[in-house]
């Protein structure tokens, strides 16, 4: 009589399955769960506002020492003869003046938009590798996209707002 034998264990062809199958997976989903560049470009935004921020403050403490920082509008030297626009003692949201506070050239990944009929003025700096546009957007809340609101009274200060790269 013949012994029947049974199977213990794997055989390597099904080893060797499973290790390119978990190979795969680990492929298509280390991206979703590490995101390091949605992460880099947030903290270039963080970065952005930042230097926004304290170039307003700048602006307007240049606006207070001139008398300026009650009136509508206004300019201000910031030095190397550049002029920027104001709105109650900060700066105005136009390209110009965005360009001449930031001080750089953030064209290469970066782009700047105005928001259309906004009141007080809003501009957009945004990522342009970002998947969800097709177009510029226009939207104040447009992800991956800082959005600076210039200041609609006296005594306010520009609004400048971070929406963070989902995707």
């Amino acid at each position: 009589m013949q012994k029947v034998s049974t199977q213990q264990g794997f055989t390597l062809i099904e080893l060797i399955i499973v290790i390119v199958l978990l190979g795969i997976l680990a492929v298509t989903a280390a991206p979703k769960f590490l995101n390091l560049q949605d992460d880099a470009r947030d903290s270039v935004l963080q970065g952005i506002a930042g230097a926004l921020e304290s170039a307003s403050s700048v602006v307007y403490g240049k606006a207070l020492i001139n008398g300026q920082a009650n009136a509508e509008t206004g300019t201000v030297d910031i030095g190397n003869n550049i002029t920027v626009e104001t709105v109650y003692g900060y700066p105005d949201a136009t390209l110009d003046n965005l360009n001449d506070l930031l001080d750089s050239d953030i064209g290469n990944d970066y782009l700047t938009n105005p928001v259309p009929n906004s009141d007080p003025a809003q501009i957009l700096i945004y990522y342009k590798g970002y998947t969800g546009y097709t177009t510029a957007p226009t939207d104040a809340d447009s992800n991956c996209a800082i959005t600076y609101t210039a200041p609609s009274a006296i005594g306010e200060r520009p609004s400048i707002n971070v929406e963070t790269c989902v995707q």
